[in-house]
């Protein structure tokens, strides 16, 4: 494995979600908000240094939020847009413009 932003970001993202979940715990944080810190990091560290595709990086929390329980996972959807908007978009994606 060649030493460069991308694998280190590939490696430090979930080592600091594991470490942050496990050993974090200020005052005044309950267990939901210490779990979307903890997502939060890894999804910032992975979008800095590039590790996997933004597009592919913006999607994690979808995954990650009701996985650790920090949010549902109607409660996080919402955050990406409408239901029809997306739909629409995934309709038209294999039209090309002229």
């Amino acid at each position: 494995m060649k030493l460069n932003s991308r694998n280190i970001g590939l490696i430090s993202g979930p080592l600091a979600f594991v470490l942050v979940l496990s050993f974090f715990h200020p005052e005044g944080l309950n267990s939901e908000a210490n779990a979307v810190l903890a997502s939060t990091i890894w999804i910032a560290i992975w979008w800095i240094t590039e590790a996997i595709p933004i597009a592919v990086t913006a999607l994690i929390p979808i995954i990650l939020f009701p996985l650790t329980g920090g949010l549902g996972l109607s409660e996080t959807t919402a955050s990406f847009g409408h239901k029809y908007a997306v739909s629409y978009t995934h309709l038209r994606a294999h039209e090309t413009p002229e």
